[in-house]
């Protein structure tokens, strides 16, 4: 389980003119949508009060009034009285919910983070009674009533993540195209979260799926608008969807270097209390800077680094100028997964000396 504040502070905006072209290739498919599964969980998460948005908007407003009548609902007491802190991520599992408006369920997934904080089967009853709730509710009324904002906050954005939609997919996957979901997340105003979807929705191994929130701004005629800065977030996102893997893979070589972690108040705020999520977060973040060294301004690149280096990630500078020299600028190896050997390397080579 995993707090979003991590990429809050990534909302200053880049223009899409600062990147620079990119070499032709297969176009990656991408889709920006609101999803309805989702969204549901969302909803019930936000009328049991663990889901702190502080964020105003006409959606919330329509919402509050239109599901007031439920708020006594099953779904939303269990919500309520879990005594975990549930953070928005949970809304993931949204996923599981198809066949709309006749809602069905797919199978609970044999292994997730969620299993630590409650037994599969609590989650199991909590999510059929969400799926009550969707039937009691006509959530699927509201959902369609509101398609039409949907599609105009998806289109808006869309535009602006192509270009660095299309470079992340030919330096990461060459001329195999990644497919990408982006699921609008009007509740949330925490910030991005990367899904794994295989592990919820079958055939989605070669997708990169990410939530991302809504954080306030409004267009001249007072409209919601999703805005970001669509290079950091497409490029922070992008690199954890790819990365799952080979952390796994690489767990006791990132194990060896827990005594780089510092006990820094900024990285805490952000919710990261250990090495491994610490390496998790820093090398998604060297990858966005050194995309953003190659392709974006000197200035934005200079810009991202001090902001991440501020922020506690103390070694962003190492790991993404080896990721820019060995696999990006100058490719000087053939896959992404083995600049991860190099970085060990370099990680112990550079700071073992200061190893109590």
């Amino acid at each position: 389980m995993e707090k979003l504040l991590i990429t809050l502070g990534c909302c200053y905006l880049l223009q899409a003119g600062s990147a620079k072209s990119t070499s032709p290739g297969a176009e990656p498919a991408l889709s920006i949508n609101v999803q309805e599964g989702i969204e549901l969980l969302s909803v019930i998460q936000y009328l049991g009060c663990q889901l702190g948005n502080s964020t105003p908007s006409t959606y919330k407003q329509e919402l509050k009034k239109y599901f007031l009548p439920y708020r006594t609902h099953a779904a939303v007491t269990t919500m309520f009285m879990f005594d975990k802190t549930i953070y928005p991520d949970l809304t993931e599992m949204g996923l599981l919910f198809y066949n709309f408006p006749d809602i069905r369920m797919r199978s609970m997934p044999d292994n997730s983070s969620w299993y630590k904080h409650f037994p599969k089967q609590v989650l199991e009853n909590y999510f059929r009674q969400c799926m009550q709730f969707y039937k009691d509710s006509r959530f699927h009324k509201f959902y369609t009533s509101h398609q039409q904002q949907y599609t105009l906050w998806g289109n808006a954005l869309q535009t602006k993540m192509e270009t660095p939609v299309k470079i992340f997919s030919q330096v990461f996957t060459g001329r195999k195209p990644l497919h990408w979901q982006v699921y609008l997340d009007p509740l949330n105003d925490w910030g991005a979260h990367t899904i794994v979807p295989q592990k919820l929705e079958p055939g989605k191994e070669n997708y990169v799926v990410y939530q991302v929130g809504y954080f306030g701004d409004k267009d001249s005629a007072d409209n919601m608008v999703f805005k970001m800065n669509v290079y950091d977030f497409t490029w922070h996102e992008g690199a954890h969807a790819i990365t799952d893997a080979i952390l796994k893979q690489y767990r006791t070589q990132i194990d060896s270097l827990s005594f780089l972690l510092k006990d820094d108040a900024a990285l805490k705020k952000q919710n990261i209390n250990d090495w491994a999520r610490y390496f998790d977060e820093l090398v998604a973040r060297s990858v966005s800077i050194a995309l953003h060294k190659e392709y974006c301004s000197n200035a934005d690149y200079e810009k991202l680094l001090q902001f991440e280096t501020g922020r506690g990630f103390i070694h962003a500078k190492d790991v993404s100028d080896l990721i820019y020299t060995q696999f990006i600028h100058e490719k000087k190896v053939n896959s992404f997964e083995e600049v991860f050997p190099l970085t060990f390397t370099m990680l112990h080579t550079r700071y073992s000396q200061h190893n109590p």
